[in-house]
């Protein structure tokens, strides 16, 4: 909680809540915007601490921190395309459940849907497969997300980090 350190926890949530309100309205001046960055940094250490997660070297927390997030999105993996729902989110990617396995390395389209705006669209790569049973686990990296679809995406990971954490 670098902002005040005379704050409760309750407190520092609620005026970090209504930052990242004014920060999605785009009413921040620079000043503001770089302490709102600050404040995500902190969130997203502490949630990274409480999943007992670690930030790897050169990485940031915010960049490291997945949300569990159900977002509906489509893929194209080679000549099909499927239908699935996000396990969850993160700055840089998204994970789904697939009956169907994909490799590593192989890159897709997608057409992600957000809460909010129009669906991302954009293309992804497999960096990770598990397998759950039956279905696999396959986990998605971004590849070249323009500025405008990054920030968008961070707001929808913070929004599920917020949605996790009750209000006072």
């Amino acid at each position: 909680m670098p902002a005040a350190d005379w704050m409760s926890l309750a407190e520092w949530v609620g005026a970090f809540r209504e930052l990242h309100e004014q920060a999605r309205r785009g009413k921040l001046d620079a000043r503001e915007l770089e302490r709102y960055e600050e404040e995500r940094e902190a969130l997203a250490k502490a949630l990274l601490v409480a999943q007992c997660l670690a930030v790897k070297p050169g990485m940031t927390a915010r960049r490291t921190l997945r949300v569990t997030r159900a977002l509906p999105v489509e893929l194209k993996l080679g000549n099909r395309t499927e239908k699935a729902v996000t396990l969850d989110l993160a700055l840089g990617g998204f994970a789904v459940m697939l009956a169907k396995p994909s490799r590593v390395d192989e890159r897709i389209e997608f057409v992600l849907a957000l809460k909010e705006g129009a669906p991302l669209s954009g293309r992804a790569r497999v960096v990770n497969l598990q397998r759950k049973g039956k279905p696999y686990r396959v986990a998605f990296a971004f590849e070249d997300l323009s500025t405008a679809d990054a920030k968008r995406v961070g707001f929808e990971v913070f929004d599920a980090a917020l949605a996790n954490v009750p209000p006072r």
